[in-house]
C-alpha cells in the first residue's frame, strides 16, 4: 500500500488538476518538507484565494475527536466547489502503546501547564486506551489503564509525571466538555464506519501526521482504497547528480529562474545544509537573490551565502573526538558556538552523536552490522548494509526518529559508523554520563559554558588511562 514519493506526489496535484478529486487525503511520512510542498500544492488547487478562508479549517487532532472532525466535514462550500478540513496530527493513525507513551504524557503535561486540559485529557484517553468519563469515575477500566501503563514504561516516567497521572481524573472534570472525547477505539471504529458510508461529494479531509504511520492497518487501507494515503521517505543523494531527484529538483527550480548550478556547488549546498530539505529550500531563495543577473552559481556563490552548519561542525567536532583528536575537537567546538549554537544545545547534539554510535556499536555486537561496515564506501553502505538493516531492525531501537540510528538519513549514519573503532562500547556510555554531568552543570552552575564543554571535549578526546595519568602528574 506504502507509495513512493516520486511517483505519488505528482499523481495527487496531477489528478486534482484534472478534476479527479478524493475524499480523503492521508499524508506522511520522515521527510515534513514533502508532506508540507505537497499539502501546499492541494490546497492551492483546490482553493481559490477569495474563498479560502471560508472554506479551509486547519484542526490539532491531539485536541479533537473524530466526531468533531466528521462534523467539520459536513459543513457545506461557501460560493466554492470545495470546503477543506484539514487535521495535523491525529492520533487516531499513532502508536500510542510502547517506547512513545513518555513522549506523550510529557506533551498531556504541558498541554495542562498550558492551560489546555482538554488536549491533555484527549491525549491520555488514546495513551490509556479509557474514556474521559472511565476517568472522570476513577473505575476499574481506568486504575487498571494506570497500573499497566505506569509497569510498562516505568524507567521512561518522572514524579511530575506519576503525580500528572494521579491527578487525571480531577483535570477531566475541569473539562466542560469531556463527554465529547472519545477514546482510541471509539477514533478508530467511527472513522472506519465514515469511510465505509457515502463519502460527502463537496468536502475534502486532509491527515497529516509527522513520521510513518502503519501501512497494514484497516483505518490505512481503507483510506487507500476510497481516498490516496502517500508516506514520504526522506530523499537520498543519488550515485550521481543526474540520479539525484534532490539536484534534479533544484535545478528545475533555478531554471525558472534561467540559473543553474555546477555539480560542486551542489555538492557543497548538500554539505552545508546537511541534506535538509527545508534548508536548501531557503538557501535557493538567497541564492537567488544575491547573484543577480549571474546565470551560473558557482562554489564561492555557496561559501558567500551559507554559513558552515551546525550539522558540518557536529560531524567534524565528533570524527575528532573519535580520533582522539584534542586540538581538532576543540577547533570543531568553537566553530559550532560561534556559528550562534546554545551550549546546552552543543551537548545535547554529542550526547546524541554518542547514542547514536552506542546504537551502532551494539549492532555490531549483535551481528546486525560486520566490524568492517566502517571501511566500505558511502554508496555501497547505503544500498546494501543501511537500507535492509532500517528494514529489519529499526524497530529494536528508540522509536523517535530523532535518536534511532536507522531512522537517520543514510549518509548520517554512515558518519556515525566511522566512529565505531575509536570508542569501547564501555567508554561510550561513560561519555553519555558525562553529557548528562555537563547539561546539569551548565544550567546550574557559574561557571563560564564554554569553558564547560572544552573539559567534556578533553575528556572525551582522551582515553582512560590517560586521564589516570596526567590526575596523577597533578
Amino acid at each position: 500500500m506504502r507509495q513512493s514519493t516520486q511517483s505519488s506526489t505528482p499523481n495527487i496535484v496531477k489528478e486534482i488538476q484534472a478534476g479527479k478529486v478524493r475524499p480523503v487525503y492521508l499524508l506522511c511520512g520522515e521527510e515534513q518538507f514533502l508532506v508540507e510542498s505537497t499539502l501546499k500544492q492541494v490546497l492551492e488547487n483546490l482553493l481559490s484565494p477569495e474563498t479560502r478562508d471560508f472554506n479551509l479549517t486547519h484542526l490539532d487532532g491531539a485536541e479533537v475527536s473524530v466526531r468533531e472532525i466528521l462534523s467539520a466535514v459536513e459543513v457545506y462550500p461557501v460560493m466554492a466547489d470545495w470546503r477543506v478540513v484539514v487535521v495535523s496530527e491525529a492520533t487516531v493513525f499513532k502508536r500510542q502503546k510502547g517506547p512513545s507513551s513518555p513522549e506523550i504524557i510529557e506533551s498531556a503535561v504541558e498541554a495542562v501547564e498550558e492551560g489546555n486540559p482538554r488536549k491533555a485529557i484527549a491525549l491520555m484517553t488514546k495513551v490509556l486506551g479509557v474514556s474521559a468519563q472511565d476517568i472522570v469515575d476513577e473505575n476499574n477500566d481506568f486504575r487498571a489503564a494506570v497500573s499497566e501503563f505506569v509497569e510498562e514504561n516505568e524507567t521512561g516516567l518522572s514524579p511530575e509525571d506519576l503525580e500528572f497521572l494521579h491527578n487525571l481524573p480531577q483535570i477531566t472534570a475541569q473539562v466542560d466538555d469531556y463527554e465529547h472525547i472519545s477514546g482510541a477505539a471509539d477514533d478508530t471504529e467511527i472513522l472506519s464506519e465514515w469511510l465505509d458510508d457515502e463519502l460527502p461529494k463537496t468536502s475534502v479531509l486532509i491527515f497529516t501526521v509527522k513520521g510513518n504511520v502503519d501501512g497494514r492497518s484497516r483505518l490505512v487501507r481503507l483510506i487507500g482504497r476510497v481516498g490516496r494515503y502517500v508516506s514520504f521517505a526522506p530523499l537520498e543523494p543519488g550515485r550521481s547528480n543526474q540520479q539525484d531527484r534532490i539536484y534534479q529538483g533544484v535545478s528545475r527550480k533555478l531554471e525558472t529562474f534561467g540559473k543553474r548550478i555546477s555539480p560542486s556547488a551542489f555538492n557543497l549546498l548538500q554539505k552545508r545544509t546537511g541534506n535538509d530539505m527545508h534548508l536548501i529550500a531557503e538557501a535557493i531563495e538567497k541564492i537567488i537573490a544575491f547573484v543577480g543577473e549571474k546565470t551560473r552559481i558557482d562554489e564561492r556563490d555557496i561559501e558567500t551565502i551559507i554559513a558552515q552548519s551546525s550539522f558540518d561542525n557536529i560531524f567534524a567536532l565528533t570524527d575528532a573526538l573519535g580520533r582522539r583528536s584534542v586540538s581538532q575537537a576543540l577547533s570543531s567546538l568553537h566553530s559550532v558556538l560561534e556559528s550562534g549554537e546554545p551550549p546546552i544545545k552543543v551537548n545535547a547534539l554529542i550526547a546524541r552523536q554518542i547514542r547514536l554510535t552506542l546504537q551502532a556499536k551494539l549492532l555490531v555486537e549483535q551481528g546486525g552490522l560486520k566490524p568492517t561496515v566502517d571501511r566500505i564506501s558511502y554508496q555501497s553502505f547505503a544500498d546494501t548494509v543501511f537500507k535492509p538493516l532500517a528494514a529489519k531492525m529499526s524497530n529494536r531501537l528508540p522509536n523517535t526518529a530523532q535518536v534511532n540510528l536507522l531512522k537517520q538519513n543514510p549518509y548520517a549514519a554512515y558518519k556515525v559508523i566511522q566512529a565505531i573503532p575509536f570508542f569501547s562500547t564501555e567508554e561510550l556510555i561513560h561519555g553519555l554520563e558525562q553529557t548528562l554531568a555537563v547539561d546539569v552543570q551548565l544550567k546550574s552552575s557559574q561557571l563560564d559554558p564554554e569553558c564547560i564543554l572544552e573539559q567534556l571535549v578533553y575528556e572525551l578526546c582522551t582515553k582512560p588511562d590517560t586521564r589516570r595519568l596526567a590526575r596523577n602528574r597533578i
